[in-house]
C-alpha cells in the first residue's frame, strides 16, 4: 500500500512537472544591454525555447527580437534540459518587453515572464537630425534632438553659425558666410553626459540653388538573380520601387544582362542608361548619359556621367571575397592561407574564435582587396570632379568594429581598423551611410547575410553571428555632400542559422516588404552633386603638360602669381564654385618676370583657375582669403 501510494504520488508530480513551464527573469527592470537571466522549469522537449518580444506583440513567425533554445543555441537543440538558465541583453530601447516560454519549436506560450527597459541611472546618448544640410548664405536650418535615455540638458556647438552656441532642445541656427561647418551636441543627465560631433556636417554655399540631389543605389545581385527564383523579376521590381538615378550592381554575369534589365525596366515605365566593361562582373544603371565607360581597374570598373552638363565618375566595385578575416574571430575559416584554409567551422562542438590582431592583420592583407583599392585611388589622385564609389567590398568598415560592438555580432571583442574602408577615409572619401548615420551601434546599417526570398538560410556561418556591413557608397568632391541614406531590402537577417531583425529599429529602411533577390541587402544615399562640377570636359590634371605652371601662394589675399617653366600664350580663367566665370584674361606668361592676377575684386572662397595654352591646360584650385 505505501508502494502504491508513493508511485501514485511519483506519477503525479511528473505529469505536474511536464505540463506546469515556468519563466521568471532576474528582475522586472534592467538598463540598456545589460544582461537579463532569464530561469526556466519543466521543459518537456529538447525543442523548447525562449523568445524575447515586444509587449505587446503575439508571439508568431519572425517576429521574436531575440530567441535560444534552452541549451542557449539557436542551430543545435541539443539533449533536453529540464531546468536551467538563459542569458539575453536587454534592448537598447526604452519600453516594455517580455520573454516567451515556446514548447517543441512552436509558438504556445506556456509561460512568459514581463520586464521593463528604463532610462533611470543611464546616461543620455545623443542623436540628431537637421532640416537641412546644404543652404545658401543667410539661410536657416533647424535641429531637432534625437537623444535616447531622457537627456535634462542640451550644449550644442555651430561654428559658422548665429547662435553659435544653444542650450534649447531644438533650436534654429542662421549660415551667413559660405564653407562647411561641424556640429556638435553634447545631452547630460543626473548619470553623466555624451557628445556627438559630426565633422564637416553643414556646407553654406551659393551653389545649393543650383546643385543637383542625385539618388544612388548598390546592390550585389547573386549570379545575376539566377539564385533566387524569379530573381531578375524581383530586381526590376527592386529597382522601380526604389527608383533611384544611378544604380551600381555587382555579380553581373554580361553586358547581355544589364541589356536585359534595361528593357525590362523599360517596360514598366523606368529609363536607364546601362554601363558594362567587357570582363567586369560590376555594371551601372543612369538615368543620366554615360559619357564614357572604362577603365576597369582590376575589380573596380569606372564610367563618367554627365548630371544636366556636370561630369561625375562613378566606380562599381565587387572586391576580392577570400581571406575574409573577419569570420575568424567568429570561430570559422576565411578561404585565406593555412591554417586557415576553407571555410569550415574552427574548433568543435562549438566555433572556436581567433581574436589574435596579428592573425586577423595578416589574413585580411592576405587578399587583394588593399591592392584592388589601392589601384582605384591612385588613379583618381588627380581627379577633381566628385567621385561616386559604390561596391560590396567584402570587408567590414573600421568604423563598425569598434568598442561599440565590440561585444554584438559575436566580435567577441575584437577592434580592427579594416584597411579597404580606412584607406578610403584616409583619402578624403567619406561613407554616405555612417556619416548619415554616425553610432554605429543604433544604426549597424547590416546588409550581410540577408534573407532572401526561398532561398533558406544565407549564412556562411551556422554556429555564429556573421552580420555585417560590407556594402558601401563612398563619395568625395568639393561640395558633395550625402543628404540621406537607407538599407534598401528586408528588415531580418540570419544570425546563428536563424532568422532575426534584431538590431534594425534605428535603421531605415526601402523595399523591405517585396520578394527579396539576394544575400545581401542593398545601400541607398542622396547625395548632392554641387555646379562646381559643371563642365563639359574632364578636368583631371593631365599627366605630362608642355609647360608646368603653379600658383603661389595659395591661399592668397588677393595677388596670385603664377610661376611657369615654359613661355607661352595663355587663356587664364577663374571661376567660382557655382560655375560662373570672375575672371577671363589672355596673358603672355613668362620665364623671366611674375605673372601677376589681381582678384582682389572677387569674394573670398575656393575657386578653379584654369589655364590654356597651345599645347597644355591645367586647372588648379585657390583659395582667396
Amino acid at each position: 500500500m505505501a508502494k502504491r501510494i508513493t508511485i501514485a504520488f511519483i506519477f503525479l508530480y511528473f505529469s505536474v512537472f511536464v505540463e506546469g513551464a515556468t519563466l521568471s527573469t532576474n528582475k522586472t527592470t534592467y538598463m540598456p544591454g545589460e544582461t537579463i537571466t532569464v530561469s526556466f522549469g519543466a521543459a518537456s522537449t529538447n525543442t523548447d525555447w525562449v523568445g524575447m518580444y515586444n509587449s505587446t506583440i503575439t508571439p508568431g513567425p519572425q517576429n521574436s527580437i531575440v530567441w535560444l533554445y534552452l541549451n542557449g543555441s539557436q542551430s543545435t537543440p541539443g539533449q533536453l534540459i529540464e531546468s536551467g538558465t538563459l542569458t539575453f541583453t536587454a534592448p537598447p530601447v526604452i519600453g516594455s518587453y517580455k520573454m516567451c516560454f515556446h514548447p517543441n519549436d512552436g509558438y504556445t506560450v506556456a509561460a512568459s515572464a514581463n520586464f521593463t527597459v528604463s532610462a533611470t541611472g543611464v546616461s543620455p546618448l545623443a542623436a540628431f537630425k537637421s532640416s537641412a544640410y546644404v543652404v545658401s548664405p543667410a539661410g536657416t536650418i533647424n535641429f531637432t534632438d534625437q537623444s535616447l535615455y531622457s537627456p535634462t540638458s542640451w550644449s550644442w556647438t555651430f561654428p559658422g553659425g548665429t547662435p553659435a552656441e544653444s542650450t534649447v532642445q531644438n533650436p534654429t541656427v542662421t549660415y551667413n558666410s559660405p564653407g562647411t561647418y561641424s556640429v556638435s551636441l553634447t545631452v547630460s543627465n543626473a548619470n553623466g553626459s555624451n557628445q556627438l560631433t559630426r565633422t564637416g556636417y553643414i556646407t553654406v554655399s551659393a551653389i545649393s540653388d543650383t546643385a543637383t540631389d542625385v539618388k544612388f543605389m548598390h546592390l550585389n545581385v547573386w549570379v545575376s538573380g539566377t539564385t533566387v527564383p524569379n530573381g531578375l523579376t524581383y530586381i526590376r521590381d527592386v529597382v522601380a520601387s526604389v527608383n533611384p538615378d544611378i544604380v551600381c550592381f555587382v555579380e553581373v554575369s554580361n553586358g547581355d544582362w544589364i541589356t536585359k534589365m534595361v528593357n525590362e525596366l523599360a517596360a514598366i515605365g523606368h529609363y536607364y542608361y546601362g554601363g558594362y566593361i567587357k570582363g567586369a562582373d560590376g555594371a551601372i544603371l543612369s538615368k543620366f548619359p554615360i559619357t564614357k565607360s572604362g577603365p576597369l581597374l582590376s575589380s573596380v570598373s569606372l564610367f563618367e556621367v554627365d548630371i544636366n552638363g556636370k561630369r561625375i565618375e562613378v566606380a562599381a566595385s565587387h572586391l576580392d571575397y577570400t581571406y575574409y578575416a573577419c569570420y575568424l574571430p567568429r570561430g570559422y575559416n576565411c578561404e585565406g592561407s593555412a591554417p586557415y584554409t576553407g571555410w569550415n567551422q574552427i574548433g568543435s562542438p562549438d566555433p572556436h574564435p581567433v581574436t589574435d590582431l596579428s592573425i586577423i592583420s595578416a589574413q585580411n592583407l592576405g587578399s587583394q582587396r588593399d591592392e584592388q583599392i589601392g589601384a582605384f585611388l591612385n588613379y583618381e589622385a588627380n581627379e577633381t570632379r566628385p567621385i561616386v564609389l559604390m561596391g560590396d567590398f567584402n570587408e567590414p568598415s573600421y568604423a563598425d568594429w569598434t568598442t561599440g560592438q565590440a561585444s554584438m555580432f559575436d566580435h567577441n571583442g575584437v577592434v580592427y581598423q579594416w584597411n579597404t574602408t580606412r584607406s578610403l577615409n584616409d583619402h578624403n572619401y567619406i561613407d554616405a551611410f555612417r556619416q548619415i548615420y554616425p553610432d554605429e551601434v543604433l544604426n549597424p546599417g547590416i546588409t550581410w547575410p540577408s534573407f532572401a526570398t526561398g532561398a533558406g538560410s544565407t549564412s556562411w556561418t551556422p554556429k555564429s553571428d556573421d552580420r555585417d556591413r560590407i556594402d558601401f557608397i563612398f563619395y568625395k568632391g568639393i561640395g558633395v555632400k550625402a543628404i540621406n541614406a537607407a538599407i534598401v531590402g528586408p528588415k531580418g537577417s540570419y544570425a546563428k542559422g536563424a532568422f532575426t531583425t534584431t538590431y534594425t529599429d534605428h535603421d531605415h529602411f526601402l523595399a523591405e516588404t517585396l520578394p527579396w533577390p539576394s544575400d545581401h541587402k542593398g545601400v541607398f544615399a542622396t547625395i548632392t552633386i554641387p555646379s562646381a562640377s559643371d563642365s563639359t570636359t574632364s578636368i583631371r590634371l593631365p599627366e605630362k603638360v608642355n609647360s608646368e605652371i603653379k600658383v603661389f601662394p595659395n591661399p592668397g589675399f588677393g595677388i596670385f602669381y603664377l610661376e611657369t617653366s615654359q613661355d607661352a600664350d595663355a587663356r587664364v580663367s577663374i571661376t567660382s564654385l557655382t560655375g560662373k566665370e570672375v575672371y577671363n584674361k589672355e596673358m603672355k606668361l613668362g620665364t623671366d618676370h611674375q605673372n601677376a592676377l589681381n582678384v582682389s575684386h572677387i569674394p573670398n572662397g575656393i575657386y578653379f583657375l584654369s589655364v590654356v595654352t597651345e599645347h597644355s591646360s591645367q586647372t588648379i584650385k585657390i583659395v582667396k582669403q
